[in-house]
């Protein structure tokens, strides 16, 4: 089959990252020199279920340098459409159920006395069949880890199987850090059989010279479970 094309742009929206554990922001009220931020920091369990699972989410961990965790609020986004679901509460152990197959993002924002605020988002996986295997982690072939000297336009390439052979489908994510990588492209299907191996490919273009890129590959099975590869890094090329 033939590879898909796909222009990489430099102005993409974050879904953060780490997909275990995502980037974080903060406010800072600029008419405060003093007051530290708070530290945003929370667990959820399990992270796996289906629509009859009750998630337990935890943010005993926050911190402040002033304040103490007690009078420390949080609140809950359990879609990252950025539309908050709950209001600020010092109650910092909360329970959410989602009601439909998928792979979520919920974050979280801890408010401290001064109005300042830092958010975390995690990942969450509802699948159809909790009985059903995830994919295997992805094994990538190309670019190897740490690649220097690569073109703009990059394809790459990669290989995974599922327990159960179901049919997979692949997310990529990019970004200049590890921790802020961006959905590049969903749905990923395209693969060539190599020496009897089925290998998965994308070809990305756009990106900017001269400049680190991490990359990594999500595996979605037909249940709905989602497995991350690990984060590769590779180097452009000078203009």
């Amino acid at each position: 089959m033939k590879s898909e094309k796909y222009i990489f742009r430099n102005s993409l929206v974050v879904l953060g990252f780490a997909i275990i554990t995502l980037n974080s922001g903060c406010t800072k009220d600029g008419n405060n020199t003093e007051n530290h931020l708070p530290v945003a920091y929370f667990s959820l369990a399990p992270a796996r279920g289906d629509i009859n699972t009750s998630i337990v989410f935890n943010a005993n961990t926050v911190s402040d340098h002033e304040d103490p965790v007690t009078d420390l609020e949080v609140r809950w986004d359990w879609n990252l459409d950025h539309i908050y679901d709950t209001p600020y509460s010092t109650e910092k152990i909360i329970s959410h159920q989602y009601d439909a197959m998928g792979i979520y993002f919920p974050m979280m924002e801890v408010r401290d006395s001064k109005g300042m605020t830092d958010t975390i988002k995690k990942m969450v996986v509802i699948v159809s069949d909790l009985s059903n295997m995830p994919p295997d982690i992805p094994y990538y072939l190309t670019p190897p880890e740490w690649q220097t000297w690569m073109d703009p336009t990059i394809i790459f390439k990669w290989t995974c199987t599922d327990p159960e052979n179901d049919p997979l489908s692949f997310d990529i994510w990019i970004g200049t850090s590890r921790t802020s990588l961006n959905l590049a492209r969903s749905g990923i299907t395209t693969f060539n059989l190599v020496n009897g191996e089925v290998q998965y490919e994308t070809t990305l273009s756009g990106f900017r010279y001269d400049q680190d890129y991490f990359w990594q590959i999500g595996a979605k099975d037909s249940a709905g479970n989602y497995t991350v590869g690990l984060i590769s890094k590779f180097t452009t090329r000078p203009e």
